[in-house]
């Protein structure tokens, strides 16, 4: 009687690994490197995006609603959503977005006159087209289920992975961790030291990216994440509205989100930018942005003010002041910088460039191993003709050894 085979937990992993990675795997090398191909696009842009530069003046910039009037006539009939103020070599960045249906174009201004310099339509170019494989597949609402779910799995995938690596002792550890290569190693073995060594290097980033992503795939997995952390307020952006009624509308001196640009202009004076949002409506209120650092979005102030008496309102989620913010703010605030390594400065960007590059040969490199086994137990099933030839030439010397029946 034969015994059953033994059943372990790493045989089970094996199994999860396999079968969930086989279906995902497309979507896994799409993801991985439309992702490695934008990491750099703010470094790449800059270097052919001369609009976005002037020279300096000893003149005071426009204001927000001297941006606005001028807004209107450059994309009339379109919503202002905001402009981006920088230093005096900064040209002015005049965003128009709108949700549905969507549009999303930049303005670029002089800051001293308000000339137009260029209209950019950010929904063309290379990078929005890499951004929309990344996020959609290209497939609209349809693709970006498909890449949330798909980022759900891999992430199980890779726990099974790091499962099936696990060494049983150290001496199998130190084989595992390097690539001993030599002029006879065969191409299999290569391939399979690929997917084995540089999957478990590249793992710690690939769970952090993975885990990132799924913050802005799922609400349930950004507000679980959020409140495990120790949060209490809200991940979530609200634009807070007015506080104030119709009646209580002071007389301001000038517009009320000038007034506002001006009180931050003073009160940052050395931030990167200063983004000031245009009310999305009557009783919204002036929403102010200041980022102190360029490259990344954690370390920001987002300051709200009654559009009406100018009182300022502090909001019921985690976009307000930096100083306020808490630890698991902290945290949900880091999340795109962490995604994309702009936390970790360029050094950052490029080990998640260099980690994504991994990731996206792990499906290839997987699916060649599978493969081959594949192969190499079809022909252990199927038997030769050599094979067939001898056992039939056995059988008849046995025919021929037995005794005739009396």
């Amino acid at each position: 009687m034969s015994r059953k085979p033994k059943i372990t937990f790493k045989k089970i992993a094996g199994k999860v690994h396999l079968w969930l990675g086989i279906p995902t795997g497309l979507v896994v090398f799409i993801v991985a490197i439309t992702g490695c191909l934008y990491c750099f696009q703010e470094e790449i842009g800059w270097l052919y995006d001369d609009y976005k530069t002037v020279e300096a003046q000893d003149q005071a910039f426009i204001s927000p609603s001297e941006v606005h009037k001028i807004g209107e006539e450059a994309i009339p009939g379109k919503h202002i959503h905001s402009v981006i103020y920088g230093d005096k070599t900064d040209a002015l960045e005049v965003v128009y977005y709108e949700a549905e249906p969507e549009f999303y174009h930049m303005v670029y201004l002089n800051p001293y006159n308000g000339d137009v310099i260029k209209v950019v339509n950010m929904e063309a170019g290379f990078f929005h087209f890499v951004l929309e494989g990344h996020i959609y597949l290209w497939m609209g609402e349809f693709g970006k289920t498909i890449v949330s779910y798909s980022t759900l799995i891999f992430l199980v995938i890779l726990i099974s992975g790091l499962i099936l690596w696990w060494p049983r002792n150290r001496k199998a550890a130190k084989k595992r961790l390097k690539l001993s290569w030599t002029d006879r190693t065969k191409w299999k073995r290569r391939n399979y030291d690929l997917h084995n060594v540089l999957g478990f290097y590249a793992s710690t980033i690939a769970l952090l990216i993975a885990i990132t992503g799924l913050v802005y795939a799922f609400s349930w997995f950004s507000e679980g994440l959020y409140g495990i952390t120790g949060g209490e307020s809200s991940p979530t952006f609200v634009w807070p509205q007015n506080v104030s009624a119709t009646a209580d509308k002071a007389e301001l001196d000038a517009p009320a989100i000038d007034l506002i640009w001006q009180q931050m202009v003073k009160e940052y004076p050395d931030v990167s930018t200063i983004e000031m949002h245009y009310p999305v409506g009557e009783g919204y209120t002036v929403y102010a942005y200041m980022r102190y650092s360029e490259g990344t979005y954690w370390d920001t102030d987002s300051r709200y003010f009654d559009s009406r008496t100018l009182e300022e309102i502090v909001p019921g989620h985690i976009w307000g002041k930096l100083e306020t913010a808490s630890t698991a703010d902290m945290i949900r605030r880091m999340n795109y910088d962490i995604h994309v390594g702009a936390i970790g400065g360029i050094a950052g960007k490029i080990i998640v460039f260099l980690s994504s590059l991994i990731v996206g040969s792990l499906p290839v490199t997987g699916i060649t191993i599978w493969w081959g086994r594949r192969k190499k137990k079809t022909k252990k099933n199927t038997p030769s003709k050599s094979s067939s030839n001898s056992r039939k030439k056995a059988v008849s010397r046995t025919r021929e050894k037995k005794p005739e029946l009396v």
